[in-house]
């Protein structure tokens, strides 16, 4: 099935929506725990760590919720409706978390991030879920993913681009209070104008302790969800550190929304560019060449040091273009891992397959959020002081090379990954005769 552009924008706002509110909360939450709040950042690295594993568990629930779901919207559909508002309520209450004693503050952030987590699941699992009951074709997924993963890039990195002057103008809570009703504006035109295919039969309902044995016989899900990992932990610390990296070894806080537009111009120019490298190389090859991309930059970009600011962002800006062709080529790479649960089990889960896709995220969100913040601490970080010359070298290395080498070890797990476009297209024809004899 070929889908209009239209379509594929369509459901592109959903992602645009679901990524403002991950990138503000993912990129300024510990900023605002540590130097609004006075949270020490070894507890909001302790912090992090804690909520996001508890978080996660909740998402192979929330998957299988998915795949039971029944309704007159559908089985993906009904979430992009109710959950949308519950997620924006929640990312406005995290940012308006009061500064009082030390216990409280801290206790009330575990909290109010943990139930931001939840809700974030109950948007996010029904959302990508639905991607693989648009299409069947292993191309036009790519070219379907590419446009969300696109316009996710534009909502996470411009974020990161306006959110500091308009915290300058505004506050935290009405930057907040902005983005969340951006949010659930855009996510309610997915609702609104996507639907699942002609001929989508969804798989019966399966028990819950069913769950494990589905996921532990798809090898190909289990081999992209460990490489996705690596890539998403280096990018979670490169994305926590560039307001602390620039306001201390550059003493240029201002120039934040530069170096991160730099980043996101060039992250998009490779998602955009993901299509074309998955038909020269396959989608395998394509999202090795990226990571390639982003190691050689990491290591080139800590060897030039922090003397000057341009060359900085001339290796950052390399770096995006690798992680724009990896993240789009492995996103659509986990869509076709659901013919092959099919294929092999017998049961078409598309939740199983997401669930298991954000638990991920959340666990590298936790990873490399904590894995920063403690960084900072081992090197002696002080919120607000001058940082000594050991602090302003672990920044630099937590900034550079550190998610250089976390980025190159996901490329061990695609070695054995064995699932290219032509295997995809002969599982599917043989599902394809299945269903026709049944």
């Amino acid at each position: 099935m070929t889908l209009s552009w239209q379509s594929k924008l369509a459901y592109g706002w959903g992602s645009l929506g679901n990524n403002i509110l991950y990138g503000f909360v993912a990129t300024y939450l510990a900023l605002f725990y540590t130097d609004v709040l006075g949270i020490a950042a070894a507890s909001a690295s302790l912090l992090f760590l804690v909520v996001r594993v508890v978080d996660a568990l909740f998402d192979p629930v929330m998957g299988m919720l998915v795949d039971r779901t029944t309704s007159r919207w559908g089985r993906f559909r009904p979430y992009l409706l109710f959950a949308p508002p519950a997620l924006a309520l929640l990312t406005v209450i995290a940012f308006s978390v009061p500064r009082l004693d030390s216990s409280t503050t801290l206790a009330l952030a575990y909290v109010t991030y943990l139930l931001w987590g939840i809700a974030f699941s109950a948007m996010d699992v029904p959302y990508w879920s639905m991607s693989a009951a648009l299409t069947l074709d292993a191309r036009e997924r790519t070219s379907l993913v590419m446009v969300p993963r696109t316009l996710a890039s534009v909502g996470f990195i411009g974020v990161n681009i306006v959110t500091l002057p308009l915290v300058a103008v505004q506050g935290w809570r009405n930057v907040a209070v902005l983005y969340a009703l951006i949010a659930v504006a855009l996510t309610w035109i997915t609702f609104a104008r996507v639907r699942e295919r002609d001929d989508y039969v969804p798989s019966p309902r399966y028990a819950a302790g069913e769950m494990l044995r589905l996921f532990a016989r798809n090898r190909p899900l289990q081999l992209l969800l460990v490489a996705m990992l690596m890539t998403e932990v280096a990018f979670t610390v490169r994305s926590i550190i560039p307001a602390y990296y620039l306001r201390y070894n550059f003493d240029a806080e201002a120039l934040v929304p530069l170096f991160v537009g730099v980043f996101a111009i060039t992250t998009i120019t490779g998602s955009l560019l993901s299509p074309l490298a998955a038909r020269l190389w396959g989608k395998r090859g394509a999202a090795l060449a990226g990571l390639a991309v982003t190691t050689v930059t990491s290591v080139g970009s800590w060897l030039t040091g922090y003397q000057s600011l341009v060359p900085i962002l001339g290796w950052i800006a390399l770096t995006g273009i690798g992680y724009g062709v990896t993240n789009i080529t492995l996103l659509s790479m986990l869509a076709d891992t659901v013919e092959y649960g099919h294929w092999r089990t017998g049961r078409r889960t598309e939740g199983l397959v997401f669930s298991s896709n954000i638990f991920k995220t959340k666990v590298a969100s936790a990873l490399g959020a904590s894995l920063g913040l403690a960084l900072l601490a081992a090197f002696g970080y002080v919120a607000g002081a001058r940082q000594s010359a050991a602090a302003l070298d672990g920044l630099h290395a937590t900034m550079t090379i550190v998610p250089g080498v976390i980025g190159a070890l996901a490329a061990i797990p695609l070695i054995w990954y064995r699932l290219d476009e032509r295997r995809h297209a002969e599982l599917v024809r043989e599902l394809e005769v299945q269903s026709a004899g049944a």
